[in-house]
């Protein structure tokens, strides 16, 4: 029986501690693209990361895995072409931190 209450305790602790930690896209992300990204990314062509459609739709997040992520490898400058955000200096470590762990959070729009 004490295993048991301590194995649902367990269970509810990584419950509660992934839905109080989880990132949130509209509060969190989406205004990272906006200060950062659209002046470029804001749908003249190519990637547009005016929204979380536009940014779903442009295949660069692979939910779940930040390291095979398109937009986690040109932010770090390890993808081919120019690191982003473009003539600008790269986004700090917190920031792009922050992004990583959306994606492996599942990349959702919460």
């Amino acid at each position: 029986m004490k295993s048991v209450l301590l194995s649902l305790f367990f269970i509810f602790s990584l419950f509660t501690s992934y839905v109080v930690c989880a990132v949130d896209y509209n509060s969190e992300i989406q205004p990272i693209f906006n200060a950062n990204c659209i002046g470029c990314h804001g749908g003249s062509g190519g990637l547009t990361l005016t929204s979380y459609s536009d940014l779903m739709g442009n295949d660069v997040v692979d939910p779940g895995n930040s390291a095979a992520s398109k937009l986690i490898q040109k932010l770090k400058g390890t993808a081919s072409g120019s690191q982003m955000p473009k003539n600008q200096d790269p986004l700090n470590d917190t920031v792009i931190n922050l992004i990583e762990t959306w994606i492996n959070e599942g990349a959702k729009d919460n």
